[in-house]
């Protein structure tokens, strides 16, 4: 049986997430957690998925435009493994597609790959900004813009902070809203004054202001009390942290992106806490063959 096996990274916003749905810049970077996703063709017309990861309709689905676009009889038989934590705003569903897409659709363009994975996106979160297929596609760090494509952000020079580039994801619970209900809510409001603000430290971005794009989401609602607690304690050992995905209310928020100015005293209070995280590193490479 032929086989291909790619891998796709998670991703986290640093600046500028649900402004970016409505055309507002953000600052977007591929993580190192890694999704493998590996494909091989059935002479049967069936769709067989073999995974450890929760959404199985999705994957289906991708796989069945796939085959549409493909025009081919055949089936296909796909074994996901993935580092990506699901639900929590890191990209796993843009991971699954990008993988499944590429890994069924190696000989296509690009253009006809991309199409298939923003149904995908719009398909589980509505009217999807791009961004998350853009990055974990791409790899490093992006400035993104919708409509107006993306380009490579250059870490600023600063000598306020040891290495901005150096965070700590903290998880404050599965959120139980999906990105596309966080959305739709945001949607409900009038936020254009807090969207120009978040564009603004897009602009001028340093890891300082990460505390100010957590209040601009708390003001916008997308900020659940759980995670408010979390980040002010945070705070108060020389930290920031904000959500880097769509958020949740009810529960938890997700997983917040943290840099410690005062690292030791963060990772100290994490562990006292005992909240569940891991260091990662931003900028990690994109979509990659590695059959």
């Amino acid at each position: 049986m032929e086989k291909n096996i790619v891998s796709v990274p998670g991703k986290v916003i640093i600046a500028g997430e649900h402004a970016v749905v409505y055309g507002y810049p953000a600052i977007v970077a591929a993580i190192d957690k890694r999704m493998r996703i590996e494909v091989g063709w059935l002479s049967e017309d069936k769709v067989v998925i073999e995974d450890k990861y929760k959404d199985t309709r999705l994957a289906r689905k991708i796989a069945r435009w796939c085959l549409e676009e493909l025009g081919v009889k055949k089936g296909v038989k796909i074994k996901i493994k993935s580092e990506i934590p699901v639900g929590c705003g890191l990209g796993s569903s843009a991971a699954l597609a990008t993988g499944i897409v590429w890994g069924m659709m190696k000989d296509n363009s690009e253009g006809i790959r991309n199409k298939i994975v923003k149904r995908a996106e719009d398909f589980m979160h509505g009217k999807s900004s791009g961004v998350d297929q853009a990055i974990v596609r791409e790899g490093g760090v992006l400035r993104f813009q919708k409509d107006r494509g993306f380009e490579v952000f250059k870490v600023p020079n600063t000598t306020e902070v040891r290495n901005p580039w150096t965070f700590i994801l903290v998880d404050s619970g599965k959120p139980v809203e999906t990105t596309g209900e966080m959305v739709k809510m945001v949607a409900k409001g009038s936020y254009e004054e807090e969207f120009k603000r978040m564009a603004n430290i897009v602009e001028n971005f340093k890891p300082e202001l990460i505390r100010e794009n957590q209040r601009l989401l708390e003001k916008i609602g997308v900020v659940g009390e759980r995670a408010r607690k979390m980040v002010r304690k945070i705070e108060k050992v020389g930290g920031v942290a904000k959500i880097c995905g769509g958020g949740g209310v009810k529960e938890g928020s997700g997983a917040l992106l943290v840099y410690g100015f005062e690292i030791d005293k963060v990772k100290e209070l994490v562990n006292e806490r005992d909240w569940r995280s891991y260091q990662v590193k931003l900028g990690a490479e994109g979509v990659r063959n590695e059959s």
